[in-house]
């Protein structure tokens, strides 16, 4: 019983909460203030509404606040989930369908807004958004588990990663400075053997990424293509 009061309660919450914001954000007197206008980004693109928000708001509640205006959200609510209750398969799927086709173009939107960021404002609105961090950290390790390949390190970065051993107790900061030196001034002979092993596993990278790129676009995975830091469309440099 308590389990399906908590339930109720959530859905009451995220309804009114959807509602109010649809108040706000439709009247041009007072347009709700978002995280985008407090840190001075362009607003991220809306989510979509799911089956049941949809179906309360574009069904229900215009229904019933033409007939009581006075109706208070709370009682619209309950209404709404009454309802659901006894809405048919079909319509459900229905609704259910479009909120996943919607959800798809709504990622892909996120994606391009994104990558159109710059590097301070996307970590400032990550800063901001935990939710949004939580979406990205969640997007990379589902690509991690549907064997995304990863790219390989830079000629320079495998041979730091040679001469890790040595940093001994030197402040990782001021070891790598030194090392930077080394490399620039690196016999070409010997600098040589480092690139020629990146370009190798940067060839097999792209062919790599390129088939799995194909992979998720036959799954219905294609949402999580093209995130910047992944892509085979983008370039690699040494």
């Amino acid at each position: 019983m308590l389990s399906l009061i908590s339930r109720f309660n959530g859905l009451n919450l995220s309804y009114h909460r959807a509602i109010t914001c649809h108040r706000i954000s439709s009247s041009p007197q007072s347009r709700r203030i978002t995280l985008e206008d407090k840190i001075g980004i362009r607003p991220k693109p809306k989510r979509p509404m799911s089956a049941f928000l949809k179906f309360s708001s574009n069904i229900v509640r215009p229904n019933l606040i033409k007939d009581n205006p006075s109706l208070p959200i709370t009682q619209v609510t309950k209404i709404a989930a009454e309802r659901w209750k006894s809405v048919d398969d079909d319509t459900k799927k229905k609704l259910a369908k479009e909120y996943q086709d919607e959800m798809v173009g709504y990622r892909a939107a996120m994606v391009e807004y994104l990558k159109e960021l710059s590097t301070v404002d996307s970590k400032l609105l990550e800063k901001h958004d935990p939710k949004l961090r939580k979406e990205k950290l969640a997007l990379k390790k589902k690509r991690f588990e549907l064997g995304c390949p990863k790219r390989p390190l830079t000629a320079y970065l495998s041979y730091l990663q040679t001469r890790r051993s040595e940093q001994g107790n030197v402040p990782y900061k001021d070891w790598v400075s030194k090392m930077a030196e080394v490399w620039k001034n690196l016999d070409a002979s010997e600098k040589a053997k480092y690139v020629q092993r990146y370009e190798h596993d940067k060839a097999a990278f792209v062919q790599q990424m390129a088939a799995w790129e194909k992979k998720m676009r036959d799954s219905g995975n294609a949402h999580l293509l093209n995130t910047g830091s992944h892509s085979s469309q983008r370039p690699l440099v040494n």
